[in-house]
């Protein structure tokens, strides 16, 4: 089937009639799943908080491979604007590539608070990503998700295909490019979240990131145990959720 244990094809709206929004933007070739967690602890301190799966994810590799990252701008754009309509404040919180996502709708829009989790703005493979990647990805379409690449101890802790769509990867890699040119323009109120032990994405990102962009306010938080899915249930989750509750609080 494609598809990892967690694997969700659920969208959420919680708390539809708050005036406190948050769009909450999962990761590459995830689910919703991977950021449910956070998103229920938001609803229980009166937020409304908006999930969607993206384009292409929550469906199959094939559709993904399919995707273009142009999709995934448009949905996001369009669904922030939705979001801010209705709501008094509207902040953001994207993990990995929905940081990058994340980042993207604040050099954009009026975002009041952006949160971005474990972001992957350059790859742990750059060559791999930005050649091999590019070049094969036609002919090579997928590859299996390993047990380590996310200091997971199995693959069944993924909540999204198990494999990586490399057409898709491919797009992500060029998102990154798109979104890099414009953070100059991010210049609200930023919460960095990075783990120490993550293994996807590295602490070389804090600086590609956070020297780019305007904010005057740019927080970081620096944990130790929690590995690249920082919103699973691990040791640092209630001071990594606590954070971000009182960033936007």
């Amino acid at each position: 089937m494609g598809r990892t244990k967690n694997f969700s094809t659920e969208n959420y709206d919680l708390n539809p009639k708050s005036k406190k929004g948050i769009m909450l933007i999962h990761g590459f070739a995830s689910t919703t799943y991977e950021v449910s967690h956070l998103a229920k602890f938001l609803e229980k301190h009166g937020f409304r908080v908006v999930l969607d799966n993206l384009p292409g994810h929550g469906t199959t590799i094939e559709d993904c491979n399919s995707t273009k990252y142009q999709e995934w701008i448009s949905f996001a754009e369009k669904r922030f604007a939705e979001i801010s309509i209705d709501c008094e404040e509207t902040y953001v919180i994207g993990f990995s590539m929905g940081a990058i996502l994340g980042l993207h709708l604040a050099s954009l829009f009026p975002v009041d608070k952006l949160v971005i989790a474990a972001p992957v703005m350059s790859f742990k493979s750059p060559f791999k990503v930005k050649v091999l990647v590019r070049l094969l990805n036609k002919i090579i379409t997928k590859q299996k998700k390993g047990k380590q690449q996310s200091g997971l101890k199995t693959i069944t802790n993924y909540s999204g295909y198990d494999h990586y769509p490399l057409a898709a990867l491919n797009e992500f890699r060029k998102m990154n490019a798109f979104v890099y040119k414009r953070l100059a323009r991010v210049n609200c109120p930023l919460l960095y979240v990075h783990s120490n032990s993550d293994r996807v994405s590295l602490s070389k990102n804090i600086d590609i990131i956070l020297n780019q962009i305007n904010s005057s306010q740019k927080d970081k938080l620096i944990v130790e145990e929690a590995h690249h899915h920082l919103f699973y249930k691990n040791p640092d989750q209630e001071l990594i959720f606590n954070t971000i509750y009182n960033f936007i609080h």
